[in-house]
């Protein structure tokens, strides 16, 4: 059954928070690229956890944050929930590093803890990178408590239509039709796919959303975001040359023209129970 959807609404999403949110998936050499840009604002993340969607949560003893990454997230809630036990748990031991204990190295699909044991799971910006995304969800249910909180956030279907449209000009020659999709990269798990994946486990599925529009400045951000992409893209380095220098040129001209590059960003969170 699914609950109302919401809006926590954002005049502008800066650039630097938004892009932690980016829909390209952060394996570790790419994530840290991106994660350099997200500098010292954390606007999306202070959509998650201080917004509707985290109302209601209560005491907290364990909360597992599954695909935890560099620890954003688990940071936030050990700060705001000193009473908690947050355990950031990726499958990427090279994102755990900077990560305070307890820590722990896991897949999603089998996560080593018990049945019935944790007041929250999170599970931010990660579930379409997961092979099997319902045994995921699945096994998020058996580790909440009866009453416990999953918290899961992804991206809207079609989102950041002018970033999209510059990776079609500049990487589709280079990569052909069936080359990797700006948008396909998260289709498995996003707001179109999302909500019939959580309502098979969960009675109560909550749907937020947060929309604004980042600006980027110049050319600097989006070049960089763009070359951690090439992991992705199963695309030799001569090749993902040809696709950057041409990104280059496109960015370029539109700078020549406007202030900033901007387009689209809607982040979605569910609240299950």
């Amino acid at each position: 059954m699914s609950g109302p959807s919401r809006s926590l609404d954002r005049a502008r999403l800066l650039l630097p928070a938004a892009l932690a949110f980016l829909t390209v998936p952060f394996a570790a050499a790419p994530a840290q690229a991106a994660y350099d840009l997200t500098g010292q604002v954390r606007a999306g993340q202070d959509v998650a956890l201080d917004g509707d969607a985290v109302v209601g949560l209560g005491d907290l003893g364990l909360v597992l944050d599954i695909g935890a990454g560099f620890g954003r997230f688990t940071d936030r809630l050990r700060a705001d929930h000193p009473e908690a036990t947050v355990v950031a748990i990726d499958k990427a031991p090279g994102m755990l590093t900077a990560v305070e204990a307890p820590v722990m190295v896991a897949d999603a699909q089998a996560i080593p803890y018990p049945d019935a044991c944790a007041d929250a799971v999170l599970a931010m910006h990660m579930l379409y990178h997961v092979p099997d995304i319902a045994k995921a969800v699945a096994e998020f249910r058996r580790v909440l408590k009866p009453g416990g909180t999953l918290l899961v956030s992804t991206n809207i279907r079609g989102d950041m239509t002018e970033m999209a449209e510059l990776w079609e000009r500049v990487a589709r020659p280079v990569l052909g039709p069936d080359g990797f999709s700006w948008n396909g990269a998260t289709r498995d798990f996003d707001s179109a796919s999302a909500p019939a994946l959580l309502e098979a486990e969960f009675d109560s599925v909550e749907t937020f959303t947060a929309a604004g529009v980042v600006k980027v400045p110049e050319p600097g951000p989006i070049m960089r975001f763009l070359a951690s992409v090439q992991t992705f893209t199963e695309c030799d380095d001569a090749s993902y040359a040809v696709i950057l220098a041409a990104a280059e040129r496109e960015l370029t001209r539109h700078f020549a023209e406007h202030e900033t590059f901007d387009f689209p960003k809607t982040m979605v969170f569910y609240r299950c129970r």
